[in-house]
């Protein structure tokens, strides 16, 4: 049995370490499960209510917790869906960096790397709503996924254009930028809003837009 603990003193200090690191594993879990949960319901609401009419409290209602302890993980609807995004960069980045390693950027090459983007954009459905409903309202998320196109199409002329003048490396990414605003439009309408009649004319029209951008 543990002697007894002096008033002021935290217990922790005596408990055998493999506990203490325990507590603190068990509290970091609940921490982590807890903002998960946050984040999904937001999710769910943005979908099912739509952005602008969700509120923090219903967002903390539905994840079965208070709005206090909501804002203890996040300050706004716009932090929840910059973080999900931040969550997701790296897997946007990885599917335009896959262009890089292309042999040849012919146009079959360019439409089925298509259909691995509209893997991406139909695994991720629901946050690619979530950001389109929020960039038309609130500029701190446009903003995030301008910084999000910039930063990938910036990585793209880096690689592509060594040695380049500031003026071409420019020219190049803004060319990207654009074809990545018209996928991101586009695979929006289709994947998103459902209007697949005309998909295979589309996504055939978008690889010979980005056959352009490569001209191999």
């Amino acid at each position: 049995m543990l002697p007894p603990v002096p008033p002021g003193v935290p217990i922790r200090q005596f408990l055998p370490v493999s506990q203490v690191f325990r507590m603190a594993a068990n509290r970091t879990a609940k921490s982590t499960a807890t903002r998960q949960r946050f984040v999904d319901e937001a999710l769910r609401l943005f979908k099912e209510r739509g952005y602008e009419s969700t509120s923090m409290a219903q967002i903390a209602a539905a994840a079965g917790s208070s709005r206090a302890n909501l804002y203890l993980y996040f300050n706004s609807k716009s932090q929840i869906i910059r973080v999900r995004m931040s969550e997701i960069e790296a897997e946007v980045a990885e599917l335009y960096e896959a262009l890089d390693g292309m042999p040849r950027h012919t146009v079959e090459a360019l439409r089925e790397w298509l259909g691995t983007a509209r893997g991406m954009w139909l695994r991720y459905a629901t946050e690619f709503e979530a950001v389109s409903q929020a960039m038309a309202v609130d500029p701190d998320v446009l903003e995030e996924w301008l910084g999000l196109i910039r930063r990938v199409s910036s990585a793209h002329a880096a690689l592509h254009l060594d040695g380049a003048t500031q003026e071409e490396r420019a020219e190049r990414e803004a060319h990207m930028t654009t074809l990545m605003m018209s996928l991101e439009r586009n695979f929006y309408f289709l994947y998103i809003r459902g209007h697949k009649e005309r998909e295979e004319l589309i996504l055939t029209s978008l690889a010979r837009q980005w056959a352009r951008l490569f001209d191999d």
